[in-house]
């Protein structure tokens, strides 16, 4: 019985996905476009139609242009995603093995001496109340 719901929960999953995006594609139409928009429009961005959120087919469509070649190189502003994402992991990894290299033995340093504990306690207080998600 247990398995005819997750069955039947994943069906309706699916469904509850389709139609969801079915109604994104079919309320994202353009427009028709008239021949001649009112100055409100024009200041508004009513000739601009790429300002509204794109339908699912223009998302997915996008993605398989980034994905399809991740690695191209076409000048300094141009990179593609695979070559973002390792920037982005180099920086990241980067800074955490900088951290370690100062924390590991400045926490040696504050466990071994009761003096160094008693003097950066007060900073390391002062700091615990800050969320981990502030830090990020």
């Amino acid at each position: 019985m247990l398995k005819s719901i997750n069955a039947r929960a994943a069906i309706v999953s699916l469904l509850i996905l389709l139609v969801s995006m079915t109604v994104w594609e079919a309320l994202n139409q353009p427009p028709e476009a008239s021949a001649a928009l009112s100055e409100f429009e024009q200041l508004m961005g009513g000739a601009d139609q790429e300002a509204r959120v794109p339908p699912p087919s223009q998302v997915l469509s996008h993605a398989w242009d980034e994905l399809s070649n991740p690695f191209y190189d076409a000048g300094p502003n141009d990179k593609g995603i695979g070559i973002q994402l390792a920037y982005s992991l180099y920086r990241v990894l980067a800074g955490y093995f900088a951290a370690a290299l100062v924390a590991i033995p400045l926490g040696f340093l504050i466990g071994m001496s009761p003096l160094m504990y008693k003097a950066l306690n007060p900073f390391i207080q002062v700091l615990r109340p800050i969320s981990p998600l502030a830090w990020m």
